[in-house]
């Protein structure tokens, strides 16, 4: 066939016309099919979880982990860890070391890792948390759509690299001013924990805040356990089955199985029951399944499961899981881990098949999506999830489910799980989130009586940016004075002992991490107190939303098939990568959209195609 030549002039989406050469309409619909092909490969690309984890093995940990139950919960995270991953674990004290080499998990590195973790210990001499982090996340300098990417960062102490005070502040100021903003810019989530009531809370909130990652306070080593166990939830977000009086069941789109069992002293031994009435335990139990009995927990991973009801022989805890690998999984929008008193947020989740947004109206209209808020009392709110195009529902049947997070009025813990279910699967996502009552902490002291009084306010900045923050004292007699910043992470102001126990007004101005700005007052009596309290949040209760509430005890059991609504409104929904590698495919646009513009719809024929066959086989399925 004899090649020809013909000029084609396109304007493309609001640029400025240009000319486009083409050899020949075939060269032309060959290049545009690998092209399209191509750009669905990358759009389609799954992100995967980089989880880095830092151990603090400073010789404080004889007295705060003396039991070293930081081993075994390891261990913990090590088993729970998918083969799609990538990890690695470094130790620190006064050096850092390597305990587990950054790589993909697999059977190798796993075995390697729980073998390691055996030698986690307490014989550091200093707690070099500066390098600790910048030698674990020395390759994290720029954004990388390929990974989600979490550091968890567990320590007792404070930075502590040398007897000379003057440079662990250094230290600590390489690690707020350096090391944080690029992490921060490289889209890395800090989750911290302090094993101990002697740690910088401020660095750490920092640390994680300025991330959007979690801050935890532990108490008791004991605790560790559960403490790793939500953060690895955070970080890898794992698709589970509902355990419901302590039976879940496996559907047949079900490939493998993590069964998570937390013991306590007067716990069973755990054994599970198939649905051919097989019951398995730590003594007996065929090849196809791993069984690891550690100090606190059981840990059962099954490939090929049966499917049908399984049983659990155990004790009942609602931190009990069932994880699983699935190709119907269910995806969620990313969710906060601190937020404050009156906050709301937008909730959305769908399904997907093979990677795939499942939109099969069929399938869609058998399952129910639900929001289940459980507090510190197990007191149970059911909000459901609609795909209605109404607010904050964006589209109307596209196949994602919105709900509206609403403003709580009581701070603490509390867990959220997302659970779709039909006649033949149930999914869940867990998650759990700290609300707190106050953006920050005051101080009011004085020397004597004729002294003025020395106000301290130390903002939380887990909730706002340090940076961005700026503070000012109204006086009774209608004067005003700035507070100044006295370091990193503090802000202090003299007020004349003349308004000794009047009011007087604070005003905190600066920037969320979602980049809203707030600005709030706070009215104060200016007297001495004995320690740093809180500044009081005032909530104005919302009485339009009427969402269901149930007393449980246990919230994880509820099985309840109402269909409760909530008011909505919409908000901006962050960013998912799991399923749209967006930086990668807006750079291959820019460069081809000319020819993309012309041979679009033969890409998308074929996709459409493909597309019902996936839904039609779906369909089928469950009439069969």
């Amino acid at each position: 066939m004899k090649l020809w030549k013909k000029t084609h002039h396109v304007e493309i989406s609001g640029l400025s016309a240009i000319t486009l050469d083409f050899w020949s309409w075939a060269q032309l619909r060959m290049w545009l099919f690998l092209l399209c092909f191509f750009a669905s490969f990358l759009v389609q690309a799954k992100t995967v979880s980089d989880v880095r984890v830092l151990i603090d093995v400073s010789g404080s940990m004889k007295k705060n982990d003396p039991n070293n139950l930081r081993s075994p919960a390891v261990k913990m995270l090590v088993g729970l860890m998918p083969e799609s991953t990538k990890s690695g674990i470094w130790t620190f004290g006064r050096y850092i070391n390597m305990q587990v080499k950054l790589g993909n998990v697999d059977k190798t590195w796993k075995q390697k890792a729980m073998l390691e973790a055996n030698k986690i210990h307490s014989r550091g001499l200093f707690t070099n948390i500066e390098d600790a982090v910048k030698q674990a996340t020395v390759d994290w300098q720029t954004p990388d759509p390929r990974y989600d990417r979490h550091l968890i960062l567990l320590t007792d102490g404070v930075v502590d690299i040398s007897k000379d005070s003057r440079l662990n502040e250094q230290s600590r100021r390489r690690l707020l001013h350096d090391i944080l903003p690029k992490l921060e810019s490289a889209d890395a989530t800090i989750h911290s924990i302090a094993l101990s009531k002697n740690t910088d809370e401020e660095l750490l909130n920092a640390l994680s805040g300025s991330t959007k990652g979690s801050f935890v306070q532990v108490d008791k080593a004991e605790e560790l356990q559960r403490v790793f166990f939500k953060i690895f939830e955070k970080s890898v977000k794992p698709d589970t089955l509902p355990i419901e009086e302590n039976k879940f069941t496996v559907d047949k789109h079900v490939s493998d199985i993590t069964v998570l069992i937390f013991l306590a002293k007067d716990s069973p031994a755990t054994k599970l029951t198939l649905p051919d009435g097989q019951v398995w335990s730590e003594k007996k139990h065929p090849q196809i399944a791993n069984w690891h009995h550690d100090t606190g927990y059981d840990l059962i991973t099954v490939k090929g499961p049966t499917a049908g009801e399984w049983k659990l022989q155990a004790k009942v805890d609602p931190d009990n899981r069932v994880m699983i690998v699935t190709n119907l999984r269910m995806k969620v929008s990313n969710l906060p881990n601190s937020i404050m008193l009156g906050d709301e947020f937008d909730v959305r989740a769908r399904l997907l098949e093979e990677g795939k947004i499942v939109t099969n109206k069929n399938l869609l209209e058998k399952t129910n999506f639900e929001l289940k808020r459980i507090d510190n009392e197990d007191r149970v709110t059911n909000i459901k999830l609609v795909d209605d195009g109404n607010s904050p529902d964006v589209i109307k049947g596209d196949g994602v489910f919105s709900a509206k997070f609403d403003a709580l009025e009581v701070a603490g813990d509390y867990e959220v799980a997302i659970r779709a279910r039909s006649l033949t699967f149930k999914r869940a996502i867990r998650h759990s989130l700290k609300v707190h009552d106050s953006p920050a902490n005051i101080k009011i002291s004085q020397e004597a009586d004729d002294k003025p009084f020395v106000i301290n306010i130390v903002p939380h900045v887990g909730l706002i940016r340090p940076d961005s923050i700026s503070m000012q004292v109204g006086l009774p007699d209608g004067s005003s004075m700035p507070v100044q910043q006295t370091d990193d992470l503090a802000w202090s102001v003299e007020i004349p002992n003349k308004f000794t126990n009047k009011k007087f007004k604070l005003t905190l101005a600066g920037t969320r991490y979602s980049d809203e700005p707030i600005k709030m007052d706070f009215e104060q009596i200016l007297s001495v107190t004995n320690k740093s309290q809180s500044l009081a949040l005032k909530i104005k209760a919302n009485k339009k939303s009427k969402p269901h509430i149930e007393k449980e005890a246990n919230a994880d059991d509820d099985d309840t098939e109402k269909d409760e609504k909530s008011d909505t409104a919409i908000v901006e929904e962050d960013a998912e990568t799991d399923e749209f590698n967006w930086a990668i495919v807006i750079g291959l646009v820019v460069g081809v959209n000319a020819l993309v513009i012309g041979g679009g719809w033969f890409a998308y024929r074929k996709w459409k195609k493909r597309q019902t066959r996936a839904q039609d086989a779906v369909a089928e399925e469950l009439t069969t």
